[in-house]
């Protein structure tokens, strides 16, 4: 930048400076001449009529003004109607839920292995029952017999998930410390699965 163009823009800034200067006290010339106009006029008020009815006229413009703009202003035109945007899928309730146990068993977390795994051996087992039309105190028998389920659900790998010797709760733990020690709970679970989709 050379010195010429220093001076040029320094000549433009203390222009901008001094049109700002000049703009203020033109603002401030009209203000004190509108009071000193408004003194006059509220003297003059008190010997004359006529300045008495120029004065109300005034304020009555000036009222009916300010009315009109806050009139104005509460009766613009409606913002167009839109479609409503797109929510989020709010994932609540129940099979949000069981998700997150299926995420943390599949972390490695026992504690929800073991509810996964009863949550989709319930599933099964009820499916089942109802498949084979029996009645709801049956399925508690048919569950410790490995010969009945055997015969009735022909899949081993269903035969194992919802075989139970006993109702101790350390029966439950059975099936996901064999799950865990053949190679994983999650391959488990995903094969178990893949069997309930075909069983007919």
């Amino acid at each position: 930048m050379t010195l010429i163009d220093v001076l040029e823009a320094r000549a433009r800034g203390e222009t901008r400076r001094s049109g700002r200067l000049g703009l203020l006290l033109v603002e401030s010339a009209l203000i004190v001449a509108s009071f000193l106009l408004l003194g006059i006029l509220l003297y003059q008020a008190q010997f004359s009529g006529a300045v008495r009815w120029l004065l109300g006229f005034v304020l009555l413009t000036a009222v009916a003004f300010v009315a009109w703009l806050q009139v104005s202003s509460g009766t613009e035109e409606p913002a167009p109607l839109e479609t409503p945007a797109a929510r989020g899928r709010i994932r609540t309730g129940e099979l949000a839920s069981l998700m997150s146990f299926v995420r943390r068993g599949n972390e490695g977390l026992p504690y929800s292995q073991l509810v996964v795994s009863c949550r989709v051996r319930d599933a099964f087992a009820e499916r089942a029952r109802l498949a084979l039309g029996l009645p709801p105190e049956a399925k508690r028998a048919m569950e410790a017999d490995s010969v009945a389920l055997r015969s009735r659900v022909h899949d081993e790998v269903l035969e194992d998930l919802l075989y139970l010797r006993t109702s101790d709760p350390d029966e439950r733990v059975r099936w996901v410390r064999e799950a865990r020690a053949r190679g994983g709970f999650g391959e488990s679970m995903e094969r178990v699965l893949d069997h309930m989709e075909a069983w007919r």
